[in-house]
């Protein structure tokens, strides 16, 4: 009866202090730190295992906490629907990505809430960083939403524009 009462009262020792001895053994990440500094995260942001982004992000700027990104990422990468937005809290971009060709349709608007121009994207992934840039045709459109013309893109390079 002794021994067990030994056994319990080292066993809830144990527990009590293995919380603090976890939570001190955390890892800082620099990089994060830096973002936390200029952008305020709240609870839906996560780190997978290897501290990459992972789940439901929201990012806001500032005290006044003004949504200016929404979206996914699944292991470090974007995915599904992406939404960008002007400090006044209008849509600014929506980007949408496909994981079969590796494309992303893109949707920018003007500040009054117009189609400002509309055309695809891809990402190349390499160890030292990823290059963003804009491909094949774009139409764009006036403040006003009326069409205006077409650009066509190759690596993000414009290649030609012409009107319609």
């Amino acid at each position: 009866m002794a021994n067990i009462r030994v056994s319990i009262l080292c066993l809830g020792m144990l527990l009590l202090f293995l919380p603090t001895g976890a939570a001190g053994q955390e890892k800082k990440r620099p990089k994060q730190e830096a973002l936390q500094q200029r952008l305020a995260f709240w609870k839906n942001n996560r780190f997978d295992k290897e501290g990459r982004y992972h789940g439901r992000w929201k990012v806001y700027l500032g005290d006044d906490k003004k949504l200016i990104r929404n979206g996914r990422f699944r292991h470090g990468a974007e995915v599904g629907k992406w939404k960008y937005y002007y400090l006044s809290g209008t849509l600014y971009m929506l980007e949408k990505y496909n994981r079969r060709d590796n494309s992303i349709q893109v949707s920018k608007y003007y500040e009054n809430g117009s189609l400002a121009r509309t055309g695809t994207a891809r990402i190349i992934r390499s160890t030292l960083k990823d290059h963003y840039y804009w491909f094949g045709e774009w139409q764009v459109y006036d403040e006003q939403g009326a069409f205006s013309h077409t650009e066509t893109y190759k690596e993000g390079n414009l290649v030609s524009s012409t009107k319609k």
